[in-house]
């Protein structure tokens, strides 16, 4: 310590030099390192395996769909541990992967394990979405899109059209995801006294709906300058259509769907919601964009990344 102080007194050049090259070193790191809650070795890699299976009880979502996707995945390279959620309509498996795991890496061998078994699950449930995450992984930021004029259709409507594109693009984001969306969708609300006049059932409404709604590929005919694909279909594209679905002829009668009881638009779920904390919460109808940060991405740069979007 004696030498090094006599050094700073014979060489005082020296000694602001060293002292300038402390001060730029740290300015560099100040505006370089990321701002992060935990450093990315104490983040172990996860990833999230969601399928969809609309209607189903958590029984049929945890025997039929969860069960098979945690025997396909369950010999894979580096696993931590396996937490899976079975609801009603939807299984949610998340795996944790020992942090010398590369997570691309990972996630190829899940999605390559699932390709093996996919044609084992219900045919009416949706793939499986496989998504890379970090444990504890959350959204960086909500934002809410409100309307007291637009319904929640309408507003998740344009949400999805002009704004999910939009925050994608921004540098930093990984994900995006949309809170209490409502998916248009056609609503049958079936007469109980209607269907007991017509000695019919739900399933033989449904299975009459599956068989008319379908568009079957015929070929193609092929000319010297033109060829025209043949489309053989029977959907039905608005409520008047729709209303005229056959379900069952009796005594040379066809019994429509409009026949059973109201057929209009609506949304896919009446339960999905998202509200806000704002002086008009209880008379808007509201839509949250979620935002996802980029693997080792600093939280605090998105979101000025996502307030200049706005």
């Amino acid at each position: 310590m004696h030498n090094f102080c006599l050094l700073n007194i014979k060489r005082p050049v020296l000694s602001a030099v060293f002292s300038l090259l402390i001060v730029i070193f740290g300015l560099y790191t100040f505006f370089e390192l990321s701002t992060r809650e935990l450093p990315k070795n104490l983040q172990p890699p996860e990833v999230v395996i969601s399928t969809k299976y609309t209607g189903a009880s958590p029984a049929i979502i945890a025997s039929e769909i969860s069960e098979p996707i945690e025997l396909a995945i369950g010999g894979a390279e580096g696993i931590k541990s396996i937490d899976t959620l079975s609801e009603i309509g939807r299984s949610t498996i998340k795996i944790e992967f020992l942090t010398s795991i590369n997570i691309d890496d990972a996630a190829n061998d899940i999605r390559e394990r699932i390709a093996r078994i996919i044609d084992n699950l219900p045919e009416d449930s949706k793939a499986p979405e496989v998504r890379k995450a970090s444990a504890g992984f959350s959204t960086s930021m909500w934002l809410s899109v409100s309307s007291t004029s637009w319904n929640s259709l309408d507003i998740g409507d344009y949400v999805k059209r002009n704004l999910v594109d939009a925050f994608s693009s921004v540098p930093g984001t990984g994900r995006v995801i949309i809170g209490g969306i409502n998916e248009k969708a056609v609503r049958a609300y079936l007469n109980p006294v209607k269907l007991s006049a017509n000695d019919l059932d739900i399933r033989e409404v449904e299975s009459s709906i599956r068989k008319n709604n379908v568009a079957v590929p015929a070929g193609t005919i092929e000319a010297n300058n033109v060829d025209l694909t043949l489309d053989l279909g029977k959907t039905y594209n608005d409520i008047s259509s729709i209303k005229k679905l056959p379900i069952k002829k009796i005594k040379g009668k066809t019994i429509t769907l409009g026949d059973l009881g109201e057929i209009k638009y609506g949304p896919v779920s009446e339960k999905t919601l998202f509200k806000t904390q704002s002086p008009d919460a209880l008379n808007e109808n509201t839509v949250g964009i979620g935002i996802y940060a980029r693997t080792n991405e600093s939280t605090v740069t998105l979101s000025k990344n996502v307030r200049k979007k706005n």
